[in-house]
């Protein structure tokens, strides 16, 4: 299921309708106070991730959110973004959920309702301070977690993340066996898959070290002030850190750079000979210029990555375009029918496409013509 609203599009995974159907235990009792659960979860959930992605969105940081089994969550491209902004960005998801405490206490105080708008009430105020308190844990990947980390990184600079980290631990530490003693087991296993994430993490100090970190925060700082000499040079040097998010976050920019001036060349040769396992909008750009260069097999690989990561009119229609060029016309029509999805204006560029000589080895088949029927109607 797919969805635009303000502007941001919205995902939502199969997985999720799974999981809500055993939070919500609608499976075993079908009811009015189940079926209010469910839709009281699904909107909290909403309200709280487009609190992060419209803020996202304000920055320029072209924010999606997918809702997929045990939540949601608001991914945006942080090129570009300082500590502020992300801090910000953090922050606004429980501050826009706390209105869902803030109107359900009021109205409640007033007696307005009774019956079951009054028990929609209830449980929106109830589940989001329950939510509230759990989230700003300072555990990441909780917001509780992200924003004690950005606070500390920019108080104490890169000893600021580890000290995020020890910090993580510990909460998990301590809140893991209150949980369990209140029965929010879920909550509990939760929170020890994150502090496993975060004893890993501490592992890869010993592989990268903080200072690391620190010169790609100097590298993004003089991107932001346009110093393109200056930011390639630091770039350059983390291209050798052994911390592979830390090296491939510089592969990206780096390769970004390079577009920006002119050499695409170089800026492909760089994505193309990185790890893809983790490139980001690294990846999306990556085909965009294998597409330039008639790497359509390359597309084709990263066809359902590139549209996880940037889900737009623009991604799908490269995928559609490069599927013609393999002279594969249902996934050409397919993901051409995906495009023309995003709304009225986007179906009739959609149309306007069809007598694209892109479309020639695959406008007879009849695999491709099902899809034109759907555009076309």
């Amino acid at each position: 299921m797919k969805f635009r609203f303000l502007n941001i599009p919205v995902q939502i995974h199969p997985t999720f309708w799974i999981f809500l159907l055993l939070f919500t235990n609608i499976y075993r009792e079908f009811s009015p106070q189940n079926l209010i659960l469910g839709g009281v979860f699904f909107f909290s959930l909403l309200v709280h991730e487009y609190g992060h992605a419209l803020t996202a969105h304000y920055f320029g940081a072209k924010p999606t959110i997918t809702f997929e089994a045990f939540g949601g969550y608001a991914r945006f491209n942080p090129i570009g973004l300082t500590p502020k902004h992300l801090f910000l960005i953090t922050l606004n998801g429980p501050l826009l959920e706390s209105l869902l405490i803030a109107i359900p206490y009021t109205l409640l105080k007033l007696h307005l309702f009774d019956g079951y708008i009054a028990y929609a009430l209830y449980v929106t105020m109830h589940l989001n301070i329950l939510w509230c308190l759990l989230n700003l844990i300072p555990i990441a990947p909780l917001d509780g977690g992200y924003l004690l980390r950005y606070f500390l990184e920019r108080k104490f600079g890169p000893s600021g993340q580890r000290a995020s980290i020890l910090i993580g631990l510990l909460s998990a530490l301590i809140a893991i066996p209150i949980l369990c003693f209140l029965g929010f087991y879920f909550f509990a296993v939760l929170l020890l898959i994150f502090g496993i994430q975060h004893f890993q993490l501490l592992k890869q100090y010993k592989a990268a070290p903080p200072s690391h970190f620190s010169h790609y925060l100097q590298g993004m700082e003089a991107l932001k002030n346009n110093d393109l000499e200056n930011a390639k040079a630091i770039l350059k040097k983390l291209l050798k850190s052994k911390n592979n998010q830390i090296k491939h976050s510089a592969t990206e920019s780096l390769a970004k750079v390079y577009l920006q001036e002119g050499a695409s060349e170089k800026s492909y040769d760089l994505l193309l000979n990185a790890d893809p396992q983790y490139l980001k909008e690294g990846k999306t750009l990556l085909c965009k210029l294998a597409y330039d260069r008639q790497n359509y097999r390359l597309i084709s690989q990263y066809s359902l990555d590139i549209y996880n990561i940037d889900p737009t009119f623009e991604t799908a229609l490269l995928n559609s375009k490069a599927f013609a060029h393999l002279q594969d016309p249902q996934l050409s029509g397919a993901w051409l029918d995906t495009a023309s999805q995003f709304g009225p204006e986007y179906k009739e560029r959609a149309k306007e496409l069809l007598a694209d000589q892109i479309y020639d080895p695959v406008r007879e088949k009849e695999a491709f013509k099902e899809y034109v029927e759907k555009i076309l109607t």
